[in-house]
């Protein structure tokens, strides 16, 4: 059995190669990675007739040494895991340039080209973002609940958006283009709703990364973007980057099962190159 483990900050994800058959679990990073922890994810696995190949990434992985019950732990770069397991995802060919997002609990981004991957930049804004506002303005961090206010808000009710400050358009920018992120609230003072906070608060971020990573994008000449992680789960936030890259001329890939690219990645990698 191969098996790979990505410790995130907010989610931990296993992938398990079995005959060929890969599945996947996730569980609530709560501690930094050791080899107690790392027993107590595998606690049905037999280490010493079980296991080919084991491969870690992701958080502190560094902490758990070289082997574990005499199985050699490989260590993955984060950055190569998730370039490989995103492009693996996408479908997409290594030999044009593409920009990965990895949106996550912070956001960054990766230059992808001829099986390289380079960290070429990122923000502190992403799902962890989500979380934090929500727990400070909606009083919840659960991901189920901010969607579901978000879905049905609206983030005009507070965001400014360009026609209502200025008089005609700028440039090919849509009317509706958000001009200042919560610029409305402080104009107003009719109360708003959770909803369209939530709807705000998801705009916010997925704009940001949208804006980001098309800079990048242009920067790199590149044409692709693809973006995997768990952030884009929250539909709102999916929208609202997709709309803010079409500004640019970009239409990003969210593969399926991006919310584990960085985990598969470090077992592709692993794959490749076991003696390392």
């Amino acid at each position: 059995m191969d098996i790979s483990i990505d410790f995130g900050i907010t989610v931990t994800d296993i992938i398990k190669r079995d005959n060929g058959v890969l599945s996947h679990e996730m569980t609530l990073t709560k501690q930094d990675p050791d080899l107690c922890l790392l027993k107590d994810f595998l606690s049905e696995i037999n280490f010493k007739t079980d296991v080919n190949l084991l491969a870690v990434t992701g958080g502190k992985h560094l902490n758990l040494g070289d082997e574990i019950e005499s199985t050699k732990i490989i260590h993955v770069n984060e950055i190569d895991a998730v370039g490989e397991g995103a492009m693996h995802l996408s479908g997409l060919s290594n030999e044009n340039p593409t920009i990965i997002v990895s949106a996550g609990s912070g956001t960054a981004c990766i230059l992808a080209q001829d099986g390289n991957y380079m960290h070429c930049s990122g923000t502190g804004v992403g799902g962890g973002t989500v979380l934090g506002l929500s727990k400070l303005l909606l009083n919840t961090t659960h991901p189920d609940e901010i969607a579901e206010l978000a879905k049905a808000g609206n983030e005009s009710g507070v965001d400014l958006i360009l026609e209502d400050v200025v008089s005609g358009p700028i440039g090919e920018l849509p009317s509706d283009t958000t001009a200042v992120n919560f610029g409305k609230i402080s104009k107003i003072d009719s109360e708003i709703s959770k909803q369209d906070i939530a709807a705000g608060i998801v705009n916010l971020v997925g704009q940001t990364a949208a804006r980001i990573a098309t800079s990048v994008a242009t920067t790199f000449n590149a044409k692709e973007i693809v973006v995997v992680g768990r952030s884009p789960s929250f539909n709102g936030l999916k929208n609202s980057l997709e709309q803010a890259a079409s500004i640019m001329g970009f239409s990003p890939h969210f593969p399926e099962n991006g919310e584990y690219a960085s985990a598969l990645g470090a077992l592709l990698v692993a794959e490749k190159n076991p003696s390392d």
